[in-house]
């Protein structure tokens, strides 16, 4: 996945944008193979330092949520867990310096030879980029299997089943006969490129999209539960009949097309109907564009990362997003959202979100007409059962959905309880797995 095109243009895009990455890379990219392996040797040792408990070790569930897509996803689920005592196994710097990490090096050091030679094999492979994540993936592995061990967690608890930090986990967690539990971070329907297969006891998804993809790319039977999203639901809004300018939101994703924004926000600005530009710069800041000079080409323009995203669908009266997955939470909170597929550099309509009627194709300008039209579009009845498809708690018991999730979790952690340690259940009795499931 890290050898894609795609990732290694994300990756180019963030070492234009971030110092401290351009320097290691520049540094890493000049230097002999043998220093290479060095070099990833003390990567992996930082990895390896950052891993300590945050909450108790004792808790039923570990959970570890490191981006702040995964801290979203996981708090919410957090939040409505009924009976479980929930531990974190946090990632920082500041951990480097814990005694209880400095208490885990001699074990690091034992492998040092055998770590030397899978460091010089991948910097004669791969790219930086996934060299330094397939070998941080062994670090946090090596470091969650000696945290683990500490406590009497019976289960693990993931919000993304690709990055190094939570596919060690999970690794650890098999390893040590416990339970892998996965929920999504993002809505994407990963049409395009690799999808990583998903080993997980019980995979919690918000939609059937997500499901579907998830299914079609792992070779097991998919034990799973549908949850509501984090944001709250609200009913769609209509531009039209509002006697004023409305505000316009652009929320913008990885990849920013600047030279389409540039010209988009000018447009919008020049138009009467509108009051007001709204940016939305991507969560993860690294990705970033600098938005310096666009914010100071008229007072209609501001920007307005600091707010929450529901805060930020509560300013606006309509969305234009590119192939953003908050396209769908952008939805659930009732902001009607038109598609600028050139906004950014990936895929035309990534997601499908167009091709399966989800949000409409933005306009040459936003006219009467158009918002007229975006009224008729969101106000179809067939619009429902799309938006259900993408988002599984649209208009649905959320309180049972999580009732449901409760009495997953409560299974599968009494299995684990009473299994011998020696037999891996792949199977739970009352469990059905995926496509039967509901």
């Amino acid at each position: 996945m890290d050898s894609s095109p795609g990732r290694l243009t994300v990756f180019s895009d963030i070492v234009r944008k971030n110092w401290v990455i351009r320097t290691a890379y520049f540094f890493y990219d000049r230097a002999p193979e043998f220093i290479k392996s060095y070099l990833l040797i003390l990567y992996g040792l930082k990895c390896y330092l950052s891993a300590n408990w945050l909450g108790s070790p004792e808790a039923d569930i570990a959970v570890c949520a490191v981006y702040p897509n995964e801290r979203v996803a996981m708090a919410h689920i957090r939040r409505n867990l009924q009976g479980l005592t929930v531990g974190e196994i946090a990632l920082s710097r500041g951990n480097c310096f814990r005694l209880q990490s400095w208490q885990a090096l001699p074990a690091f050091f034992c492998q040092a030879a055998r770590l030397q030679r899978v460091a010089r094999r991948l910097v004669r492979r791969f790219h930086f980029l996934p060299a330094c994540r397939i070998f941080s993936t062994m670090t946090y592995y090596a470091r969650y299997r000696r945290l683990l061990a500490m406590g009497e967690s019976k289960a693990v608890f993931i919000a993304n089943h690709y990055s190094p930090e939570c596919l060690a986990l999970a690794a650890a967690a098999h390893a040590s006969h416990r339970k892998v539990f996965s929920t999504n971070h993002a809505n994407g329907t990963w049409r395009s490129g690799y999808v990583p297969p998903l080993y997980g006891d019980l995979i919690v998804v918000t939609s059937a999209a997500i499901l579907d993809a998830y299914a079609k790319h792992s070779d097991q039977a998919l034990n799973s539960v549908f949850i509501p999203q984090a944001l709250p639901q609200r009913p769609m809004r209509n531009c039209v009949g509002l006697g004023r300018p409305i505000t316009v939101g652009v929320f913008l994703t990885a990849l920013t097309n600047m030279e389409r924004l540039r010209s988009l926000v000018a447009q919008l600005q020049s138009d009467s109907k509108v009051a007001r530009v709204v940016i939305r710069s991507h969560p993860v800041k690294v990705v970033n564009e600098d938005l310096t000079e666009l914010l100071a080409s008229g007072d209609k323009v501001t920007e307005s990362s600091a707010l929450s995203l529901p805060e930020n669908a509560a300013l606006c009266d309509a969305a234009i997003c590119g192939n953003s997955t908050v396209t769908i939470d952008i939805l659930r909170g009732g902001l009607p959202v038109f598609y600028d597929g050139e906004l950014d550099e990936l895929a035309h309509d990534l997601n499908g979100y167009v091709s399966q009627g989800l949000i409409p194709p933005l306009p040459p300008r936003l006219d009467a007409e158009a918002l007229k039209s975006l009224g008729g579009f969101y106000g179809s009845p067939s619009w429902e059962t799309t938006m259900r498809h993408f988002d599984a708690g649209y208009q649905q018991d959320e309180d049972a959905m999580f009732q449901r999730l409760n009495d997953a979790l409560h299974r599968k952690i009494r299995v684990s309880a009473s299994a011998d340690a020696r037999v891996y259940p792949d199977d739970v009795p009352g469990e059905v797995p995926y496509p039967a499931t509901t």
